[in-house]
């Protein structure tokens, strides 16, 4: 070992894991761990197999969270303290990186270097999408629909498309099969990408997980902000403003347009899933059907915030 010291280092590394692990805590809905299962299941994967994904998988997705809130400001995270609030910017630069590490130290265990080499390109494609969400943020114009779609697909999907390189890579499928599961999991993260979009400004649940509407004040790079044609830029904005805007674009239908955009995009997944069923139709797709089922959005009126406030008044 490299260092001079064994027992100081194993002291260091135990404080550098402790802020990676408090968000490791905090757990969301572990959708990559059920995508990866589902697909898993098409695929006919081991279950040590599928461990090693998902452990990648999540470990990725965490070290990005932790890198998005400091760079985004957000100081809550699924309903607690971000990382960087509870340990600082630097702590948490720091520890967040450990998730990478240890994600690809889990695919490095099945002996396989081309599947070290697929995490490598997602990790790639994540840091490159964030770069470009940055400069969003950063800005003062808008996307444009198209560059808005590419950024998700790189920033959200890369992890969804690392699932899918991982298990072709350990059990390949027909070329035509792989790439109507790749089509399908691109259009799935811009999906995902609108309804997290959708629920920070206007889905009353969605606020004790990241506090109220801090999209509005994160630069112009929420699709909402496409809709309305209104690139707000970065800046604080106090709860009375924040609501103004989401009157705003309530009566100018934003939120109506926003979910039927939502819907037309989710309508297109079941599609290249049954595509990719007709190209092996001897495997077991009924996992990866549900999966699309629980990931669909559909908003119950109670949780509308805008129809709330009309409500009230």
């Amino acid at each position: 070992m490299f260092p001079s010291n064994p027992q100081q280092y194993a002291a260091a590394k135990k404080s550098w894991v402790v802020a990676f692990e408090y968000q490791e805590q905090h757990a969301g809905m572990k959708v990559r761990t059920d995508l990866t299962r589902a697909l898993a299941n098409v695929y006919r994967l081991s279950s040590d197999k599928t461990r090693i994904i998902c452990d990648c998988v999540e470990r990725f997705n965490t070290a990005s969270l932790i890198h998005d809130d400091i760079i985004d400001q957000d100081r809550i995270r699924r309903g607690a303290d971000s990382v960087w609030v509870r340990y600082g910017v630097a702590a948490a630069l720091i520890s967040g990186m450990y998730g990478y590490i240890q994600g690809l130290k889990s695919l490095s265990e099945s002996g396989r270097m081309t599947l070290v080499q697929a995490g490598l390109d997602s990790l790639e494609e994540l840091h490159i999408g964030q770069y470009l969400d940055t400069l969003l943020s950063e800005g003062a114009d808008l996307p444009t629909m198209e560059q808005y779609r590419y950024v998700a697909q790189l920033n959200t999907g890369c992890f969804f498309i690392f699932i899918l390189r991982a298990c072709q890579q350990l059990k390949p499928l027909p070329q035509q099969c792989y790439r109507s599961l790749k089509s399908m999991l691109l259009e799935l993260a811009v999906y995902y990408r609108f309804v997290n979009d959708y629920c920070d400004i206007n889905h009353i649940p969605h606020y004790a997980k990241k506090g109220f509407a801090p999209d509005l004040e994160a630069g112009p790079k929420s699709f909402l902000m496409i809709i309305a044609n209104q690139p707000l830029p970065k800046s604080n904005r106090s709860e009375i403003q924040k609501r103004q805007i989401i009157i705003n674009w309530g009566n100018a239908d934003v939120f109506c347009k926003a979910l039927k955009i939502m819907e037309d995009s989710y309508a297109i997944l079941p599609g290249f899933l049954q595509r990719a069923q007709q190209q092996c139709n001897e495997l077991d797709f009924s996992q990866l059907h549900k999966f699309l089922d629980t990931v669909h959005f559909q908003q119950k009126p109670a949780d509308d915030f805008y129809a709330s406030l009309q409500l009230n008044t």
